[in-house]
């Protein structure tokens, strides 16, 4: 029996060792190896809660106008047939990945926003039909190809790598902005110094027993602003460096879901996007960032004969 034995090391992992050196770089973190081994676990835990968020987005969606899909959907994605071939045609990233030559197939995901609303329909009741019943209704806006792959495995990368990077900007961010606050900061420290300047010069002008005490009440008001603006400068975090900003970037990687994750939205809708009892079992995620902005996303995928539907000019010169 061994007493004493090494950690068991994750196995190397190319996507992980590609951030590592994007995220190093991007942000100007030492390269040397005690950096790079505690970015890496940072990134490898992110990359294992994206990656489950991949694989929860489930089997891609097929799209292809000479069928009916199966999901039920596939129907509600878009208002007509016309809105889901304008949106296609305008998705660039799945046209570049046809545009390579060879390629039959193509991954990508869609994201949306969803919104519902109330719309008055009709209803049965028994034998009786019912006009002009408030119904709830769901549609999907803002229609976005956001990535695209010749493969679902190459699109799942990519995905992974997008999360990780957003998570990963999200903590310079922070930092960039406490600079930028510091510096608007110091700009009205300044200004104030001097307004307090010009006020003390005038109460000394004026003497002690002649100063106007509307003049007195401003060099007052100045002096407690200047006060609530040093503690204010006080309170933010220290200039940042390359180390704070490795611990920083570590911090929101090893807690990814405080700020993304995917939610499972269950409805049932009927025709003209009514939500009702007797409708079809609708199910998709929304991708949740922070604590706001939702995105409903879906995973589908195209064969090179509705790609060259949509674009006619990508097949190959006779």
């Amino acid at each position: 029996m061994k007493l004493f034995s090494r950690p068991v090391q994750p196995a190397a992992d190319p996507l992980v060792e590609k951030l590592v050196r994007r995220i190093s770089a991007d942000n100007s973190v030492s390269s040397d190896a005690h950096c790079a081994a505690r970015l890496a676990e940072a990134v490898h835990a992110a990359c294992a809660h994206a990656r489950g968020m991949v694989e929860d987005l489930g089997a891609p969606l097929v799209l292809d106008r000479t069928k009916r899909t199966a999901e039920a959907m596939g129907p509600i994605l878009f208002d007509s047939r016309a809105d889901a071939v304008d949106a296609l045609r305008g998705a660039s990233r799945v046209r570049q990945v046809f545009a390579a030559p060879g390629v039959r197939e193509c991954f990508f995901l869609l994201t949306m926003h969803r919104r519902e609303y109330v719309v008055f329909g009709t209803e049965m009741e028994g034998e009786v039909v019912r006009r002009d019943v408030m119904q709830d209704a769901v549609e999907f806006r803002d229609h976005n190809f956001s990535a695209a792959a010749p493969s679902l495995a190459e699109l799942r990368d990519m995905l992974t790598e997008n999360v990780v990077l957003f998570l990963a900007g999200l903590a310079t961010r922070r930092l960039n902005r406490d600079e930028a606050l510091r510096a608007h900061m110091h700009q009205s420290e300044a200004l104030l110094r001097a307004q307090m300047q010009t006020l003390d010069r005038a109460l000394r002008e004026s003497g002690p027993f002649a100063a106007q005490a509307a003049l007195q009440d401003r060099a007052s008001a100045a002096g407690r602003e200047m006060r609530e603006l040093r503690d204010r400068l006080s309170s933010l975090p220290a200039k940042s460096d390359p180390e704070q900003c490795l611990q920083e970037i570590r911090e929101v990687l090893h807690a990814p879901q405080r700020y993304v994750r995917l939610e499972r939205v269950e409805m049932r809708v009927g025709d003209f996007g009514v939500k009702s009892a007797a409708g079809k079992p609708v199910s998709f995620h929304e991708c949740v960032l922070g604590d706001e902005d939702r995105l409903a996303v879906i995973m589908a995928s195209m064969d090179r004969d509705n790609a060259l539907y949509l674009w006619p000019d990508l097949a190959a010169p006779a």
